[in-house]
């Protein structure tokens, strides 16, 4: 049975527009042991949140979203042959009304082994901001078949703009993408997530070479090949929940 050490936040408060979604990541910390049929991580949107999306296992693993209800469980259904990938995200809406500076908690995170609730509470605290500092938008290049695989690419352009500030370290991020997507081309940003788990997300390499600034718009080109199964649709030609953070 998979020994849980801590589930815990990448940013202790996270910044969010209401009714813009925000991809968070978050470390599940593990001893690395599969974890059996039945384990359990559950999201628990509270009022004025929805649940967008989590990064999923590729295969025997399933999200159950009861109606009416804001809680929404990532179930083991399969035996898996490796432990969990500790670096997790989590993506979701706000309507909530945050006044100031006012601090809410918008999701609760824990987990259950087959049998039980473990001890741990993970809070998705978050505050209003009135402009995202990264405005992120895309284009659809093209789509075509893969000789070899007989999968589809799709080719995109993601647009960057600083908003107030410029950056030399960023990233931007895509959830809800077929689990097992794979980044087919990508020139010269780090891989944080590589899409198999249904999330992307690049980000700038150590150092200033790659500079955000406001009123100049920075294109960066990206390949996704998606799974067999996906097959050529339509929906695929839009990066879903695209979003940009500085680092």
């Amino acid at each position: 049975m998979t020994k849980l050490l801590n589930i815990q936040m990448h940013n202790v408060v996270n910044g969010i527009k209401k009714g813009v979604p925000v991809t968070l990541g978050f470390t599940l910390e593990t001893d690395g042991a599969p974890p059996p049929v039945g384990s359990r991580l559950q999201f628990r949107a509270y009022t004025d949140v929805t649940l967008l999306h989590a990064s999923m296992p590729v295969s025997g693993a399933q999200m159950i979203k009861p109606p009416h209800s804001g809680f929404s469980t990532l179930t083991i259904t399969q035996a898996q042959t490796q432990g969990w990938n500790p670096e997790r995200t989590v993506t979701l809406t706000s309507d909530k009304n945050l006044p100031g500076s006012s601090i809410a908690d918008l999701c609760g995170i824990v987990y259950y082994q087959p049998t039980y609730e473990e001890d741990f509470y993970c809070p998705v605290l978050a505050m209003n901001i009135d402009e995202q500092d990264i405005q992120a938008s895309q284009v659809f290049n093209g789509e075509w078949q893969d000789q070899l695989t007989g999968a589809w690419i799709y080719s995109y352009d993601v647009v960057l703009r600083a908003t107030r500030h410029p950056f030399t370290q960023w990233k931007f991020s895509c959830a809800d993408l077929p689990l097992g997507t794979k980044i087919h081309a990508n020139p010269w940003l780090e891989v944080a997530h590589d899409g198999s788990e249904g999330v992307m997300e690049l980000h700038t390499p150590a150092g200033d070479r790659y500079l955000l600034e406001p009123g100049k718009d920075l294109n960066v080109s990206i390949q996704l090949l998606y799974p067999l199964a996906a097959g050529q649709d339509p929906a695929l030609r839009t990066l879903p929940n695209l979003v940009a953070y500085p680092r």
